[in-house]
């Protein structure tokens, strides 16, 4: 698998794991993906499990250093972070995927209520999120 393959995919999972998050809670509160190199074998972590009443940023960190643990001890080929941005009245899913050679940063702004929350076109922001990790 290219590197703009292993991208779109990992954009893709990350994407519509978020999506059902948000129909089923009406957030999505921070989270990590991976992917091997091949593109296969996708791992979540959700830091609420392990800290149900952290605050957002203590759900970041936690998700951030999740990443970088896998980074640092694992065969990874891509990562992705998803949380929801809120600005003001607006409401968006932020997803920050990366690969080896290559970054991405997408905010997906959503509408509607419960199972019938849907995205809307992705705006490319500038930079990252977070740092890059994994990308060089």
């Amino acid at each position: 698998m290219n590197d703009k393959e292993l991208l779109e995919k990992t954009l893709h999972v990350a994407r519509e794991a978020g999506l059902f998050l948000l129909r089923k809670h009406g957030s999505v509160l921070p989270f990590g993906l991976t992917l091997d190199p091949a593109g296969d074998n996708p791992r979540t972590y959700f830091p609420r499990d392990q800290l149900p009443g952290a605050a957002w940023e203590e759900l970041i960190e936690a998700t951030l250093a999740h990443l970088q643990q896998c980074i640092d001890s694992g065969d990874i080929g891509a990562i992705a972070l998803v949380t929801t941005l809120e600005s003001g009245s607006e409401s968006g899913m932020g997803i920050q995927v990366e690969t080896r050679t290559s970054s991405l940063f997408l905010v997906y702004p959503y509408t509607g209520t419960g199972q019938s929350q849907s995205l809307g076109e992705p705006q490319t922001a500038q930079g990252l999120l977070f740092g890059p990790l994994l990308a060089v």
